[in-house]
């Protein structure tokens, strides 16, 4: 080979290698961004967790106060108010003089 080919041959090689590595460069860094592991996935996941956990803290107060009020109905510690109110709700029963305002939850 003469000196002028070994010239054109090392400058092809050496384009195409930098080409391909800034090809794979390119490659991983959108997969790094994009991908199914990637930042925009792993933010999507921590919104999701946040809305989770914020749904979690509400359903444990709602059973809370549930086991609250069953707590209340016990024998052992029963509340005359919430066995009258109890009563008054699933029975039906009114005094003649009351007024009754029904709460829809």
């Amino acid at each position: 080979m003469r000196v002028s080919e070994q010239r054109q041959h090392k400058s092809i090689s050496h384009y195409l290698a930098t080409f391909i590595s800034f090809g794979l460069f390119f490659y991983f860094a959108y997969h790094l961004a994009h991908g199914d592991r990637g930042y925009f996935a792993w933010k999507g996941l921590q919104k999701k967790l946040t809305e989770a956990e914020a749904q979690y803290d509400q359903k444990r107060a709602e059973r809370q106060a549930l086991e609250n009020r069953v707590k209340l109905l016990r024998p052992d510690s029963l509340d005359l108010d919430m066995l009258d109110e109890r009563a008054r709700t699933v029975l039906g029963f009114v005094k003649p003089n009351e007024k009754v305002v029904i709460e829809h939850n």
